[in-house]
C-alpha cells in the first residue's frame, strides 16, 4: 500500500483570442465558442473570423480551421494519426492500443462515397464548395 504511482500530466493549452502569435490558438478559441454548433457552422464561423480578424487568405483560414478542429476533436483520445508513417497515399491511424490501421486513398474515397450516399457530406462554404466535411 506504500507504492505511489506518478500521474502523467498533459500540458494544457490556454485559449486566448488576443494571442496574435498563434493563429492555431485563435482558431481553437473561435471553434470552442461554437462547440455546440454543427461542424459546418463552427468551421464556417471560424474561417470567416480568421479571414476578417487576422486578415488571412481563405485557403490559409480553411487549413488553420481544419487543423484546429481536429486538435479539439482529438482531446482526451489516445488514437492518433501517425504522421511519421503516413505518406501522401496512405494514412496510418494508431488505434487506442497503438495498432496501425491503414487507410489508402482508395479506402478514404470509399468512405467519402458512402457518406455522400447517406447524405452526410456537406460543404462549409456553398460558393467555393469547400472544405468538404462529414457530419457524424
Amino acid at each position: 500500500m506504500n507504492n505511489v504511482t506518478a500521474l502523467q500530466t498533459r500540458r494544457v493549452t490556454r485559449l486566448d483570442a488576443n494571442n496574435a502569435n498563434s493563429i492555431q490558438n485563435a482558431a481553437m478559441f473561435r471553434l470552442w465558442q461554437d462547440r455546440w454548433a454543427s461542424r459546418v457552422v463552427a468551421m464556417a464561423n471560424c474561417i470567416d473570423h480568421l479571414m476578417t480578424t487576422h486578415e488571412m487568405s481563405e485557403r490559409a483560414a480553411e487549413l488553420a480551421t481544419i487543423q484546429a478542429y481536429a486538435d479539439l476533436e482529438a482531446t482526451n483520445r489516445s488514437a492518433h494519426i501517425d504522421v511519421d508513417a503516413s505518406t501522401s497515399h496512405v494514412i496510418i491511424l494508431r488505434d487506442e492500443d497503438g495498432r496501425p490501421v491503414v487507410f489508402t486513398v482508395a479506402d478514404l474515397m470509399n468512405v467519402l462515397g458512402k457518406a455522400r450516399a447517406e447524405g452526410r457530406v456537406q460543404v462549409v462554404d456553398e460558393q467555393t464548395r469547400r472544405p468538404v466535411v462529414l457530419e457524424h
